[in-house]
């Protein structure tokens, strides 16, 4: 079996890709191909499965930070693995909503407080 006939079976074989972080960032076309050749992908990274071609061989110099990403695969592929670090870094934070109560740059009280010193200084220059 050729390398091509062995990656085309690779694919078939594995089924739909597991997407591993929040796929809010994606568009549907592109959780669509996440879906269809994330295993894939991840097999060429990791070396499991040899680049046959030069495109290949780029999107795997890509994933190890070789160079930057151009095509339409090396891009989503890139966006996804930072996604999954992103997730990894941040947890459960990433997706909370900020309370106002819990700004301490500029609150409730700290506006009440300066519209009444701006109310002062208004009614204090207003009489002069």
């Amino acid at each position: 079996m050729n390398n091509e006939a062995k990656h085309h079976e690779y694919i078939k074989s594995k089924g739909k890709f597991t997407i591993a972080c929040n796929p809010v960032i994606f568009s549907p076309e592109e959780i669509a191909l996440l879906e269809k050749y994330g295993y894939w992908f991840e097999a060429l990274v990791e070396g499991r499965l040899l680049p046959f071609s030069a495109e290949q061989k780029q999107f795997v110099d890509v994933a190890q930070m070789r160079k930057k990403p151009e095509t339409l695969y090396e891009k989503l592929w890139f966006r996804y693995i930072k996604r999954k670090e992103i997730e990894l870094k941040k947890g459960a934070t990433l997706y909370t909503s900020p309370l106002l109560e819990d700004d301490t740059f500029y609150n409730r009280e700290m506006a009440k407080v300066l519209r009444s010193n701006m109310l002062k200084l208004t009614r204090e220059n207003h009489r002069q």
